[in-house]
């Protein structure tokens, strides 16, 4: 992931606009794939999709932000990012993180929401392991999950 590539990854940013809409998100999101470490899925020498990433210690690194675009997602991209964050994580990184909506917020009506985002980590090996209260919102509860490298 380059800085020149953030129109690309604010075009998928915006193909999501339930998963992304809240400006504030959206401008950390634009921010991150700006100046944070990460990597970029090309498909037909587009970019389909995008992860950010920072250290935490020297055990974990923890995913800031992901996406893929509306149109390609369920399609392997959202894994090989992953894969790819793992496998070149390094013997010293332990853990994978992410933060992600809690299943405690309710989605009621939504066919594309985040539990779907929620099943998508942990069949890539993420666990869910604490809901933070109070670290979003009022109205929306987050959930860490976690996966054990190695």
């Amino acid at each position: 992931l380059r800085p020149q590539d953030g129109p690309a990854c604010d075009a998928i940013v915006e193909s999501l606009p339930y998963h992304f809409g809240m400006e504030s998100g959206r401008e950390a999101c634009a921010a991150a794939v700006r100046r944070e470490d990460g990597l970029a899925a090309l498909t037909g020498g587009e970019i389909a999709g995008f992860l950010t990433w920072r250290p935490w210690y020297r055990a974990s690194r923890e995913i800031t932000w992901m996406a893929v675009h509306a149109d390609r997602r369920g399609e392997g991209i959202g894994r090989a990012l992953v894969e790819h964050l793992a496998a070149e994580s390094g013997e010293h990184t332990r853990y994978l993180v992410v933060t992600t909506l809690s299943e405690a917020t309710p989605e009621p009506g939504v066919a594309d929401g985040y539990a779907r985002t929620r099943r998508f980590y942990e069949r890539n090996g993420f666990e869910p392991v604490w809901d933070p209260e109070g670290w979003w919102d009022d109205a929306n509860q987050a959930v860490v999950m976690v996966r054990r490298l190695g």
